[in-house]
């Protein structure tokens, strides 16, 4: 009876012993382990150019503290939401440490250089309430550029002379997060440097309208248009079935407007290759006269 109590007294000793010999290792291991501090990282890969998603792009991460330098991001001054819609200037890899300057807020300057693609260009024109598609044309859209104006033959014609561009900014605006329509008088395009040059001779030669591109249309559903080179092509291009002219004439639209213009007289006829123009004018009726 007396070897009993002693037995419970010693298994107690083992128990208290080992207790503090495992808190005395866990202890000893938190003592040797680094000490860290959450730092911004990326999630996932971030291209250049592209739009940050603070839910999806960026993260707070654990980072010893004998690496950490003093351009990276850390915590608590710095959360993740705070970079959404930032900028990358370069492509950065999944797991990579933020650092200063790498992502530019919109606010700051360099933002709309960051966005563009390597040998792009932004270009801004002017647009209303028709032009700019009563807008529902938001940053990110890609859409078709179309010019109307006349002629020196007072033919009025409207074509699409580029294509599939992207939207970068609509006002000051490079993000519209509630998806609102916003009646915009400004509208920034993504385009190449012969495009700008393109643009910019189309502000003074007439009307530029934006055509709004699907997102989900694939290379193969958007149709090409046909390719025209002079007047003439517009005149006398024919056009075979289901191919789309990337320019309309004022006689496409309407059937009382004689081709050249509405006080024109003469018409030009087209036999294969043989060409002749006819003049339907009073005194030219009277002679009969056809000029070859």
């Amino acid at each position: 009876m007396q070897a009993r109590p002693l037995i419970l007294l010693g298994v107690g000793l083992l128990i208290a012993l080992g207790t503090a010999w495992s808190l005395n290792s866990r202890m000893q291991k938190s003592a040797d382990a680094p000490a860290v501090t959450q730092v911004l990282v990326a999630a996932a890969d971030i291209p250049a150019g592209a739009f940050v998603r603070s839910d999806y792009h960026v993260a707070l991460a654990e980072w010893p503290q004998k690496n950490i330098s003093e351009t990276m991001l850390t915590s608590p001054t710095t959360k993740a939401k705070d970079y959404e819609g930032s900028v990358a200037r370069r492509l950065i890899t999944k797991g990579e440490p933020i650092t200063k300057g790498l992502l530019v807020k919109s606010h700051e300057g360099g933002f709309m250089s960051a966005v563009l693609e390597p040998g792009k260009r932004a270009v801004s024109i002017a647009v209303d309430s028709t032009s700019g598609n009563a807008g529902f044309i938001f940053p990110g859209d890609h859409v078709d550029l179309i010019l109307t104006h006349k002629n020196v033959q007072e033919m009025r014609a409207s074509e699409t002379f580029i294509e599939d561009v992207r939207v970068l900014a609509v006002d000051q605006s490079l993000d519209n997060p509630e998806n609102k329509a916003i009646l915009a008088k400004t509208v920034t395009l993504e385009v190449t440097p012969k495009q700008a040059e393109e643009i910019n001779v189309a502000k003074d030669l007439g009307k530029i309208s934006l055509s709004l591109r699907s997102l989900s249309a694939t290379p193969e559903e958007e149709q090409t248009g046909a390719e025209v080179r002079s007047f003439d092509d517009v005149l006398s291009a024919e056009i075979s079935p289901g191919t789309r002219s990337t320019v309309t004439r004022d006689t496409d639209v309407s059937r009382i407007i004689a081709p050249g213009g509405a006080g024109a007289m003469r018409v030009r006829v087209i036999r294969g290759n043989q060409q002749e123009e006819i003049d339907f004018s009073p005194s030219a009726s009277q002679g009969g006269d056809v000029a070859q």
